[in-house]
């Protein structure tokens, strides 16, 4: 009776540890860009640590760029970046690029492409469901107008830079087709 209840102990304890073990192995897979557009598929994850994240990314030419949650179109000082993963169109195997989490605290990510970040390119692991949001994170994003095209630097882009970029645009037109109302905004 004694030698029953030390094996199922034993069992329990054994089976637990492997349990935990293999947990600690999980791997969240990610897909960047590709047929849906200028996403990460998911866009966030809930991650225990040890887990690992991993970035598979498709065509056109994307990164996976640790940013924070106040500056979510800016590269985090010390954060990880995949660098740009070119990826033809056919390419059916593209590059990953994989992350390992550490702790619960939340990992915000966005791609370093021009205008993908302000076009919703973000990603999160381990969000928070109330305060800063995932949610909140992607409006900040879409709202920061970073432009790294203009002047090679960035800056939010004012309503009254997007009437000079249209203006240029149909003057050129203009002389091309010789059509003034070319362009639209």
């Amino acid at each position: 009776m004694l030698f029953n209840f030390i094996l199922t102990a034993s069992l329990a304890i054994l089976s637990s540890a492997l349990f935990a073990e293999a947990r600690k192995h999980k791997t969240h897979d990610v897909i960047v860009g590709g047929a849906a557009g200028l996403v990460y598929t998911p866009n966030q994850v809930h991650a225990e640590p040890g887990d690992k994240v991993k970035f598979h990314f498709q065509f056109k030419n994307h990164t996976v760029t640790q940013s924070s949650f106040d500056e979510p179109c800016e590269p985090l000082k010390g954060g990880f970046d995949s660098g740009f993963m070119p990826v033809d169109m056919d390419d059916k195997h593209g590059p990953t690029f994989t992350i390992k989490v550490k702790d619960y605290d939340p990992i915000w990510v966005h791609c370093e492409q021009i205008d993908h970040c302000p076009s919703g390119m973000v990603f999160a692991v381990n969000a928070p469901k109330k305060g800063n949001t995932f949610k909140k994170f992607l409006k900040k994003a879409k709202a920061s107008g970073k432009d790294n095209y203009h002047d090679g630097g960035s800056y939010k882009r004012s309503e009254e830079d997007a009437e000079e970029d249209i203006e240029e645009k149909r003057n050129l037109l203009s002389r091309i087709t010789g059509k003034r109302d070319a362009v639209e905004a």
